[in-house]
């Protein structure tokens, strides 16, 4: 029962109320004198804690990037398969060394049927294995393209560098120079790169950066990283990190301090200005590399070949549509195969 009715008593019930709403306040802001708190270190920590586990992931031998833990698939055509040219479709092949700055790095050299003005070079991804290439090197075998797989610096078969780092293409890019030097030196003329992922962020720094791009005859990329920035914003976003795009910028930034600065792995200007024929596959649920970075690259050049999927593993475009693939491939190389242009790499 309550206090009975008096002008007394209403004071008493008011004065509670009052006393248990200032309780209440005080509570709240407790609360959120806390939550700002927690708030306050997890933008503190949290870039740091990116931009550390950015140096795992980036350390050459840290993360199995290639699947070598996993049992390799039989077909030759499926990313993840491990045999040399021989093994996988009985092709006749060359184990080579070629000079890069940091000392000699295996590569393998698939010869043509017939001589060639034109040779290929196939640019694997981050932590990769050479043979993910043969879904791209099939074709350009049988249609009488000489094709150079190379390893290059922190790779298997190549030399480590000072950090043992991968870099997305900053320091990689020397390495493909070296390889299209020695492509030169062998009789190429003209030389078409393929490259997944990583792959074609190297290609998009050697394009930047090269002294001389003008023998490059065209491009196959698929699920290219031209933008390392965008990709980790992306897997931020894709993974409900909170405040992500804040955590990005700043784990990026902190990561300056331990190593090359990634926010310059960003080549997608580059490879637009590239004025021969590309190819660009991409899935549009690429869980790593961010379908947006192709959409604004064909943006800024619409005539790409572009082939969309709607694959959801990286890079897996292949795998939607093998013989669509492989006949996008055949009109990229018949459109590099015209005679060539006047342009700056050609």
């Amino acid at each position: 029962m309550g206090l009975p009715w008096t002008p007394g008593n209403v004071h008493i019930r008011r004065n509670a109320r009052r006393e248990g709403m200032r309780g209440v306040k005080v509570r709240i802001l407790r609360w959120l004198s806390l939550a700002l708190a927690l708030a306050a270190v997890y933008v503190i920590v949290a870039p740091f804690v990116l931009a550390f586990g950015l140096g795992g992931l980036l350390t050459a031998g840290v993360v199995d990037w290639a699947g070598y833990t996993r049992t390799p698939p039989d077909d030759p055509l499926t990313i993840g398969y491990r045999g040399d040219p021989g093994q996988a479709f009985g092709y006749a092949f060359e184990t080579v060394q070629y000079a890069t700055e940091l000392g000699p790095a295996e590569a393998w050299v698939i010869p043509a049927a017939e001589p060639s003005p034109i040779w290929a070079i196939w640019v694997h991804g981050i932590g990769g294995l050479r043979e993910n290439g043969y879904r791209i090197v099939k074709t350009l075998h049988e249609q009488g393209v000489p094709v150079l797989m190379i390893t290059y610096r922190n790779d298997k078969g190549a030399p480590r560098s000072a950090d043992g780092l991968y870099s997305f293409g900053l320091d990689e890019w020397r390495d493909l120079e070296a390889a299209v030097d020695w492509a030169h030196g062998q009789g190429a003329e003209r030389i078409v790169i393929a490259a997944e992922s990583m792959g074609a962020a190297i290609t998009g720094q050697y394009l930047t950066h090269a002294a001389d791009t003008r023998t490059i005859a065209g491009l196959a990329l698929d699920a290219p990283a031209l933008d390392f920035p965008a990709v980790i914003h992306a897997g931020g976003k894709r993974y409900w990190v909170p405040l992500s795009d804040l955590v990005a910028t700043a784990g990026l930034e902190i990561s300056t301090l331990f190593r090359r600065d990634l926010r310059q792995a960003v080549s997608l200007d580059a490879v637009a200005a590239f004025d021969g024929p590309i190819f660009v596959a991409h899935g549009t649920r690429d869980p790593l590399v961010p379908f947006s970075i192709s959409e604004r690259l064909v943006a800024k050049r619409p005539d790409i070949l572009f082939w969309r999927t709607d694959a959801d593993r990286h890079p897996m475009s292949f795998e939607s549509d093998r013989a669509g693939y492989t006949e996008a491939l055949r009109q990229w190389l018949a459109a590099v195969r015209q005679p060539a242009a006047t342009g700056p790499n050609q």
